[in-house]
Formats: C-alpha cells, sequence, structure tokens
C-alpha cells in the first residue's frame, strides 16, 4: 500500500521511548520522543473532547450545497486546532486526515463532509475502546486475580476485530548503538539540499554494531495506527497504568516504584503529587478499607459483564448489558472521585455504590 503525505516514522528501542519523525511533506519534517510508552494512550483518553464535539455538532447543521466550501473548510480546521497545544499526535493526525480529504482526494464536497464528521465520532468512539483497554489489560486496581496474557486474551476475545489491525513496518538508516536510539546524532536542517550526506551517514554508522545502522521504524498514517502501536508496546513491555489516589485520572507506571498521585497539575498550581502526600483522607487503596472494598464491588461487576467468572468454563454467570454496565461505571467512576475529593464520607461510598449495585442483581 501506497505511503502518503502527512505520515510519521515511529522507531522504537530498549528504552521507555517511542522515537517519532512526523513527516508533513517531502521537505518538511519534525523530531518528537514521546515517552514514557503509555503517556500518549493515556493522555488521549484522558482528553476533555467536549469543545471538539460542539464544533463538529454544530458543522452537521450546515447544508452543503447552500454553503460555502471554505467556511466548512475553516470549521473542520478550528475543530483540529482545539487540540493543538493538549495532545500532539492527536492534533497531527486528526490535521493530515483533513489535509488529505480536503486536497488529496476527489470527493464531493457532500462527500467530504460526510467522511470527515464521520471520522471525528469515529475517533470520539476510539477513546472509548481505548479507555477500556487500558482498564481492562493494563489496571493495577482492576482483575488482579488475572495475569497480563490472560488480561489481553479477553479483551480480545470480546472486541475480535482489535486482532485485525496491521501495521506497516520498513527499514531506514537510523542513529542507534547498542539498543538507544541517538538523539544527539539527529540533523536538523531547513533545506535537504544544504545537507552534507557522506558526514551525516558517517556520523550514524561511528558507533553501530553492524554494517549498516539498519532499524525497523512503522509508518504510520492514522491516530488509530499509533494508539494501537503504543498499547501493544504497553501490552508488550507490561506497562502499568493506575488511577491518581487525587483525581482519579489514568497515569503511567514507569518503573516499578509505589506511586499512588500523578504529575498533572490539580486546582491551581500545585500537582497531584505535591497535594495528595498532606491529605490523610486520600490514602492509596492497598491502605483503604472503604476504597478496598469499592473495589471488589467494581471487580464482582466486572466479571459479570465480561463474564470473566466463567471464563474457560462452562458455568453461566449473571451477566449484565452493555448499557447497564456503562450506566453503572459512570456511577462508580463519580463516586470514587468524590470520595477521594474528601466531598462524601466512605460509608457513603459504600452505600451509594452498594444501592446502585443492588439493582442490577
Amino acid at each position: 500500500m501506497e505511503i502518503t503525505y502527512p505520515f510519521a516514522k515511529v522507531f522504537t528501542d530498549s528504552t521507555n521511548q517511542l522515537n517519532v519523525f512526523f513527516l508533513h511533506d517531502t521537505e518538511h519534517s519534525t523530531f518528537q520522543q514521546l515517552g514514557d510508552i503509555g503517556t500518549g494512550i493515556v493522555d488521549f483518553c484522558e482528553l476533555d473532547f467536549s469543545q471538539v464535539q460542539k464544533k463538529i455538532q454544530a458543522l452537521e447543521t450546515i447544508a452543503v450545497p447552500n454553503a460555502c466550501l471554505e467556511g466548512i473548510q475553516t470549521g473542520f480546521y478550528e475543530a483540529v486546532d482545539l487540540l493543538k497545544d493538549k495532545h500532539s499526535y492527536a492534533h497531527f493526525f486528526l490535521n493530515s486526515e483533513v489535509v488529505r480529504t480536503f486536497w488529496a482526494s476527489d470527493k464531493s464536497a457532500e462527500e467530504q463532509m460526510g467522511y470527515l464528521l464521520f471520522l471525528f465520532q469515529y475517533y470520539f468512539d476510539l477513546q472509548q475502546v481505548y479507555s477500556e483497554a487500558l482498564e481492562f489489560c493494563l489496571n493495577t486496581q482492576v482483575l488482579i486475580e488475572h495475569t497480563l496474557s490472560e488480561r489481553y486474551v479477553m479483551f480480545c476475545n470480546l472486541h475480535p476485530n482489535f486482532t485485525q489491525h496491521m501495521l506497516r513496518s520498513m527499514y531506514g538508516v537510523a542513529p542507534i548503538a547498542n539498543g538507544f536510539f541517538d538523539t544527539s546524532k539527529l540533523i536538523q536542517f531547513d533545506n535537504p539540499a544544504e545537507v552534507d550526506t557522506k558526514r551525516v551517514l558517517q556520523n550514524i554508522h561511528r558507533d553501530s554494531g553492524y554494517a549498516v545502522s539498519m532499524w525497523q521504524y512503522f509508518a504510520i498514517q492514522s491516530l488509530e495506527e499509533i494508539l494501537y502501536l503504543e498499547l501493544m508496546e504497553m501490552v508488550k513491555r507490561g506497562t502499568r497504568v493506575k488511577r491518581c489516589a487525587l483525581c482519579d485520572r489514568y497515569f503511567v507506571l514507569a518503573d516499578k516504584r509505589r506511586r499512588d498521585y500523578c504529575d498533572r497539575i490539580y486546582g491551581g498550581k500545585r500537582t497531584c503529587k505535591q497535594i495528595g502526600a498532606k491529605k490523610k483522607f486520600n490514602q492509596s487503596i492497598e491502605d483503604d478499607t472503604y476504597l478496598q472494598e469499592f473495589q471488589r464491588i467494581y471487580n464482582r461487576m466486572y466479571s459479570r459483564f465480561y463474564r470473566m467468572d466463567a471464563w474457560g468454563t462452562e458455568r453461566q454467570t449473571n451477566k449484565l448489558t452493555e448499557e447497564g454496565f456503562k450506566t453503572w461505571t459512570e456511577m462508580a467512576s463519580k463516586v470514587r472521585l468524590a470520595y477521594k475529593q474528601g466531598e462524601i464520607s466512605g460509608e457513603d461510598l459504600i452505600k451509594k455504590i452498594s444501592e446502585k449495585t443492588n439493582e442490577h442483581d
């Protein structure tokens, strides 16, 4: 399949980072190291898409034959730019799709608009899918009785299309020595004609243990592809995620040190880590009996919905509907957050979660 611009070259190495060249066209590219692996997908799952959704909903009301095409294009670019300072690769790939649709396709104006409306909704839905993947496969506080391998296989059984993803891999000369991507040997340039190619290749090859410093990379052309790649690297490396004991949002456990709080800014200038350490009511789940009971109930509801208590057996289980489970988890997340922020007591947490759970029995 032909690779078209814009796209990204993604190199993985033995470190916990993704080395990404964002190729905007044949002459312009930017380089970025994304790390720790998992941060990109976690930040995507925690993105607030509400402003983008409002912009897209406004575009849906436009009658294309009677509208100015330039105004429609501007509306979609404005929707994309709402993510510009919030998530680097989500913005890059969404912008790339819009560019390709408006400038590199033979679709009619109606078809262009229809496709982009579908695309934005598809990416909104991706957030739900990958949030579920993080929770199901990698959350340290959920389904702890199952191994990562079991959890991943069960997730794929629930989402069989997930196993059909295919990524295009290629080889290219890269400054990698002893398994590490050496950013000090990257040469930034604006005009390719001014580059001393021989000197660049000699510099790259100097520390390589191979005849040619070739390295495999992935040619990524969509947001979904890079989300899938990053999730697979997390699963492969065993990179876990956890919910912050204060803001209740996911964060990546980059190493084996115990952490209960993330580094996001919370309620002003200080981070959850700085604030949380001083709040006695924000104990970790390992120390908090109320959170332990909450998690026991939460895991039981997960098992009922996904039939995991009957996984690998012929035994039937009390299954929840998808709608019922979604409603329950939204409620559970709200009361858990309220408890963590000190808005309700531990007794109220268990009372509220138990009442809603009993409604599904």
